[in-house]
Order: C-alpha cells, then sequence, then structure tokens
C-alpha cells in the first residue's frame, strides 16, 4: 500500500512542476499570438488526449518531462516534405485551405499533387505536379488553412503567428515564463504553509529537553523582549542575534507575568544539512515558539523562504559547476526522476506537510535547472534571443537547430548516466 501511495505523490508532484511550468510558456506565447498546437505532459506515446480550440492537450506515458510545441519554434517538422502525394483543396482564389494526408475525410473537389518544394515557415508555399494535368504548379497557402490527418484538422500557422517570427521580448517571455511559473508555484506553496502552520512568535510555547533554555529556567508563556543587547519584536530577530553570537554565553530577557527577568544561557551548535554536500550552523537554545496567524506576516515568510530556498539552490548548483573543472564531481550531486521518487518515497512518510514544502523546493530547482544556459534548455535559447535583440538579427537557423541538437543530446546523455547512478544508489 506503501508504494501505491509513493507513486501517486510522484505522479501528482511530477504533474504539477511540469504543467506549471509548461502552462507558463503556453500563457506567454498565446498572449504573444504565438499559435501552440500541442500541450504534453510527460514523453512518448500518448495515454490521454483531447483538444480545445487549436491546441492539443495529452498526457504521455513517461513521467521525463513535458513540453509546448510552439509554430515556428524549430522543433516541429511539417507532416508534408518534398516527394510525397498529398490532396489539396483550394479556395476561389486558387489557395490552398486544406492539405489532405490520407483517406479519412469527406470533402469534395480535391486536387492530388507530387510535391516538389513547400515552405510552411516563412513564404508558405507547396509546388509541385498536379494530376490534372501533370504540369509543375506553385500554389500559395491561405492565411486559415490546415493539415487534414485521421479526420482531424491541424492548423498551418500563419507567419505572424510562428514563434521565430515574433520580436525578441516576446520570444524571452514565452522563454523565461516556464521558470518563472515554477518560481511562483513555489512563493505561493511557502506562503500556504506559513498561513497553515502559523507565523511563530516571541513567546515560548514549549521547551525542549536537556537543551540550553530548559537548563537556564525558561518557561512556557515567557515572552522574550531582549537578546544580548538587541531588543526583539519577532522570533527572526531571536535567530539572527543567536546565529551572530554563536555558542558565546547569552544573556536574555523575558518578560514573566509583567516583570523582566535575566535569563543567561550557552547557545548549543547544531549543522543542519541543506543539500548533500552542505549543511548549515545554527545555534539553538532549545525552545518551540508560540505561533500566531496574521494575514500580512505569512506573505512575507514566504516570499522570504522562497529566496532562502533559491540562494541556497543557486549556490549549490553554481558549485556543482565549479566542481566539474575543479575536481570532486559526482553525480550522486544529481536527482534524476528515480532519485525524486526516492525522496518523495521519504519525505511522504513523514506528512503532507513536508511533502508540500518538498515539491516547493523542487520548484525552485526545476526554474533555476532550466535557467541554466545549455541550448536545449530555455536559458539556452534566452541565449539566442539575447543574441537577436543584441546584433537585430536571429542566429543562423541551421547553427540553431545544430546547437539545440547536440545540447539535446548532452541533457539526454546527463539523464541517463543520473538515472541509472539513482538505480545503483536507491535499489542496487
Amino acid at each position: 500500500m506503501s508504494y501505491l501511495i509513493t507513486i501517486l505523490a510522484f505522479i501528482i508532484v511530477f504533474g504539477v512542476l511540469v504543467t506549471v511550468h509548461e502552462y507558463g510558456h503556453m500563457f506567454f506565447a498565446k498572449r504573444a499570438g504565438i499559435m501552440c498546437p500541442e500541450f504534453a505532459i510527460g514523453m512518448g506515446p500518448k495515454i490521454f488526449s483531447f483538444r480545445k480550440d487549436e491546441t492539443l492537450y495529452t498526457i504521455r506515458i513517461l513521467p521525463v518531462g513535458g513540453y509546448v510545441r510552439m509554430a515556428g519554434d524549430g522543433l516541429e517538422e511539417p507532416p508534408v516534405e518534398p516527394g510525397m502525394n498529398v490532396k489539396i483543396k483550394l479556395n476561389e482564389q486558387d489557395e490552398i485551405t486544406h492539405i489532405i494526408l490520407d483517406d479519412q475525410h469527406k470533402f469534395q473537389q480535391i486536387e492530388a499533387i507530387e510535391v516538389k518544394q513547400c515552405d510552411f515557415k516563412d513564404n508558405l508555399f507547396i509546388e509541385g505536379i498536379t494530376s490534372y494535368d501533370e504540369e509543375r504548379h506553385h500554389f500559395n497557402i491561405a492565411k486559415k488553412a490546415y493539415f487534414v490527418e485521421n479526420g482531424s484538422l491541424i492548423q498551418i500557422a500563419p507567419r505572424d503567428r510562428q514563434f521565430t517570427h515574433k520580436k525578441p521580448l516576446p520570444k524571452f517571455l514565452t522563454l523565461f515564463a516556464g521558470p518563472l511559473f515554477n518560481f511562483i508555484l513555489a512563493i505561493v506553496l511557502f506562503i500556504g504553509l506559513a498561513y497553515y502552520q502559523g507565523t511563530p512568535t516571541t513567546t515560548v510555547g514549549d521547551l525542549a529537553k536537556g537543551l540550553p533554555a530548559e537548563k537556564a529556567g525558561l518557561k512556557a508563556g515567557d515572552k522574550i523582549v531582549q537578546v544580548g543587547n538587541h531588543k526583539v519584536k519577532d522570533y527572526n530577530d531571536i535567530k539572527k542575534v543567536l546565529d551572530k553570537n554563536k555558542s558565546a554565553k547569552t544573556t536574555i530577557k523575558v518578560d514573566r507575568d509583567g516583570k523582566t527577568k535575566s535569563i543567561d544561557l550557552e547557545p548549543k551548535k547544531r549543522e543542519i544539512k541543506q543539500t548533500k554536500n552542505k549543511s548549515e550552523t545554527v545555534y539553538q537554545i532549545g525552545f518551540i515558539p508560540e505561533k500566531e496567524h496574521t494575514v500580512f506576516k505569512p506573505l512575507v515568510m514566504g516570499v522570504e523562504q522562497f529566496f532562502k530556498a533559491g540562494t541556497l539552490i543557486f549556490t549549490a548548483v553554481v558549485g556543482m559547476i565549479a566542481s566539474i573543472f575543479t575536481g570532486g564531481f559526482s553525480f550522486d550531486m544529481l536527482n534524476g526522476p528515480v532519485g525524486i521518487y526516492h525522496n518523495v518515497d521519504s519525505v511522504v512518510k513523514s506528512g503532507i506537510i513536508n511533502l508540500i514544502t518538498y515539491t516547493a523546493l523542487l520548484s525552485v530547482n526545476l526554474g533555476i535547472m532550466n535557467l541554466l544556459p545549455i541550448p536545449a534548455l530555455d536559458g539556452g535559447r534566452i541565449l539566442f534571443v539575447f543574441y537577436e535583440a543584441i546584433f537585430r538579427k536571429p542566429i543562423n537557423k541551421k547553427a540553431e537547430t545544430t546547437i539545440i541538437a547536440v545540447g539535446a543530446i548532452f541533457v539526454i546523455i546527463i539523464m541517463i548516466l543520473v538515472t541509472w547512478n539513482d538505480i545503483q544508489r536507491y535499489f542496487l
């Protein structure tokens, strides 16, 4: 039964992160007028799909990512190429309105054509030999035209609705929106957790046995008003002063039943593991603060937690990249789907709060990793947009396609190596 819960939790976490990321891309793409033929969660064969307006929404079998297929993004191949035999339907201006790819249709008055040349991105035309006179003809594609396959209509994107023909700003926003939406999701989750758990106050709620606060005589209900020479207004003030003083002997002033009492204690040093190779040193006195539920403070706490997590993860990523060149790099620094499944298995056993926290951290991590300047990732493609903005012309299409292909191969190889390493670490 526990395996089923872990699998369900993994699917939900994965699905939420990828859906939010890809929806960010699609949201800004559609606002920019870019046609999005497909929105996919997962990779591989389709297991479920439905069409709404011009977009086909699909869920695919392999939980290793997702994508938004945008017209003219250089990553899609048209279903028609020179040498193919297709059927076309023309309007009164002899423009193509339908390109029919099979016999599953009910169109009348159509023409068969052997395609000799075609362009579905810039000039939008088909040139070929028609069956009715066996001569070569040139046909422009109408502004609203469709591929017809398996009885379905797939709209052909006009030039002004293609990603490649948009200005640098909408291109940048479309690419950056995926990581941005992951960051927004993390902030929302952190704020939600802060509202649910409450905001820690300066009033002592409970004491940890054997730690300095209990030994020094601190009691539940005491309100801490000063730590050392610093007056405190909230729990973060207490933490900051203790971390600054470290394990030095500290005098704490508390309000107990309306009277001020001074208590001397020595904070205890503790190492909290943040990542596999990084720990945070904190200094504790050993009390659990009372919580209050307010409107404004959880908003601030959620944003603060996001920036704290983002800084930690960004530092870890930079350190990992640096270790490639300085030595010390290990695939144990990375987690693929198998590693994430293992972590979800551990986290889900400790409760829903920890699972939500882990989801928020994963969302921050996904956003940061996608901004790395690797050609197949959002960050790499954003570099191409910067090039276009600076030099006022897009990078050579053939060069861009080659660079993205090399980047994709690199990412796939890394994913395979990381997955195999995760399998060895956790299951062999």
